[in-house]
């Protein structure tokens, strides 16, 4: 007959344990051990569902001791993450969710564990490593190691905010990884699940911490390849009143992605059904989803300019700027959608310009904030910043001198990556996309004189960007990088492809927007209605 002994403890410090000991689980290091003289080697991370979320996200953070069972390679990955990339992946300091919830979560779900240290890996090549071999570096498959674990990992729980969670670090993976279909793979693969959880009941946390997330997550693969067929609307997100006073940034914030996100939808909605076939014809109901969008947006527009009266922030001038930014491109986005011309842009030159406008003050705020030899230049960034909104104005706004300051501000405001969004890549097609609508070649600077709006037959509808890419050395030995872009026109003839090798600019040897800011304040003026505070 088994001997009865006392019930098997398995909490306690690891010294203990191995001892067989009962250990008064002091913290850090227990008395038991520390009064004999012993080293206390600390406590082992509680297993995953030894915390609840709403527990891991609360204001109180849980930070459980790294011990020496986790090796140091792990540990660095996790200090990286936790010091550099996490208060880096978003511009808006308010924004916990990489800096709080992601990092408390690690602690407790192995599957969030494994897949912060593959971001932290892969995060420390980019710049340094070409994104087609960075899974083939020491780094690279140590980091793919860890993925594979992370998906390894969700096959074992059933628990849908968890698994809706580590959805949004696997697209932050690819977005690194410059992998779209993967990553838009896992974007449509979480928006199933929350929708799912959501007409289950869901988790009430999942809608207050996951929600914006995923509604900014919505929007992206429409830029990218995405259709209303393949991506799936948020349930709930259309319906939603975003209406009336807004109560905090983040609210306002909040309201504007959703609305973007419902004007891309509307966008696509407007496509031809095929490259080179004419858009379809609008009809009466699409037209009023149009008004009631761009009655939204200006509703918007005025709250938000009361909010910051009322609320003045003015350590975020710039983010209250680039919210306005966003707001007016949705303007222009539904717009135009509904012609088949690429001359429906030109009635909007004045949002044009407003949005150069605002950029130029982004500018002027970050230099005079901005303390000597310091750098506010984000490697990457998970959401759309400044980098989408000022392409969209460098290839579809065709006033010269406002499209190349565009060109000018992006190169200065960009991060260098923003979710899939290549800063590079973008500045150089968009350069060319200006060379071919002007005809001529230029440096970034301001044009000596005006320019007249190029016809129809000359302007580019789309820029598609292939994967084809090649490396060429120039007779100096200087290696040049170059991708294949096809460029699409409507000429006489109908539609027509420019099939072009472009050579991809490093922003960091282009020269600085400084001559922009005063020169264009006092070309550029604001529509009557609209005001720009701090």
């Amino acid at each position: 007959m088994a001997r009865k002994g006392s019930q098997k403890v398995k909490t306690g410090c690891l010294t203990c344990k191995t001892r067989k000991v009962k250990c008064d689980e002091a913290k850090p290091h227990c008395v038991r051990c520390t009064s004999t003289g012993r080293k206390c080697d600390g406590y082992q991370a509680p297993p995953a569902g030894v915390y609840s979320w709403l527990e891991l996200l609360g204001k109180e953070p849980i930070l459980p001791t790294i011990t020496s069972r986790r090796n140091s390679q792990e540990s660095r990955a996790l200090e990286f993450y936790h010091r550099v990339i996490a208060p880096s992946f978003t511009l808006f300091p308010e924004d916990d969710f990489w800096t709080k919830m992601v990092a408390q979560a690690s602690y407790s779900e192995p599957a969030v564990r494994h897949a912060v240290i593959a971001i932290s890996c892969i995060y420390e090549q980019i710049g340094e490593t070409p994104c087609d071999l960075l899974l083939v570096t020491p780094k690279g498959r140590y980091a793919m190691g860890h993925y594979n674990q992370a998906l390894q990992q969700l096959t074992k729980t059933r628990d849908e905010s968890v698994v809706l969670f580590v959805c949004v670090l696997f697209v932050c993976i690819e977005a690194l990884r410059e992998n779209k279909d993967a990553a838009i793979a896992h974007c449509r693969h979480g928006i199933m699940i929350y929708n799912s959880a959501r007409s289950g009941g869901g988790a009430a946390w999942v809608r207050e911490y996951l929600l914006p997330t995923f509604v900014r997550l919505s929007a992206f693969p429409f830029f990218f390849g995405g259709t209303l067929e393949t991506i799936p609307g948020l349930s709930g997100a259309e319906e939603e009143d975003i209406s009336g006073s807004h109560s905090s940034f983040n609210v306002s914030r909040y309201r504007i992605d959703l609305l973007i996100a419902r004007c891309i939808r509307f966008v696509r909605s407007r496509d031809p059904p095929a490259p080179g076939l004419p858009k379809p014809t609008p009809d009466a109901s699409a037209m009023q989803q149009r008004e009631r969008l761009d009655d939204m947006l200006d509703e918007w527009l005025r709250n938000f300019e009361t909010f910051k009266l009322e609320t003045p922030k003015p350590d975020a001038v710039g983010l209250c700027l680039l919210l306005q930014m966003k707001c007016l491109s949705g303007k222009i986005w539904i717009s135009a959608c509904t012609e088949d011309s690429e001359m429906a842009f030109d009635q909007n030159l004045p949002l044009f310009r407003q949005i150069v406008e605002m950029a130029g003050l982004v500018v002027a705020s970050e230099m005079k904030q901005r303390k000597p030899g310091e750098s506010s230049k984000h490697k990457f960034i998970f959401e759309m910043g400044y980098l989408p909104t000022l392409y969209f104005v460098v290839v579809k706004c065709r006033d010269l001198e406002t499209r190349i300051s565009a060109l000018a501000y992006l190169t200065a405001l960009s991060a260098d990556y923003e979710n899939l969004w290549n800063a590079s890549l973008l500045y150089s097609v968009g350069k060319r996309v200006i060379e071919l609508e002007h005809g001529t070649m230029f440096e970034l600077r301001s044009p000596d004189g005006s320019a007249s709006l190029p016809p129809e037959e000359l302007r580019v509808r789309d820029a598609i960007i292939t994967r084809d890419a090649e490396v060429r050395v120039e007779k100096g030995g200087r290696s040049v990088r170059h991708r294949r872009v096809n460029f699409m026109v409507w000429d006489a003839n109908g539609p027509a492809l420019i099939d072009e090798w472009v050579e991809l600019h490093s922003l960091d040897n282009l020269p600085t927007p400084k001559g922009f800011c005063s020169k264009l304040g006092t070309k550029v003026g604001l529509p009557v209605g609209i005001r720009i505070s701090p």
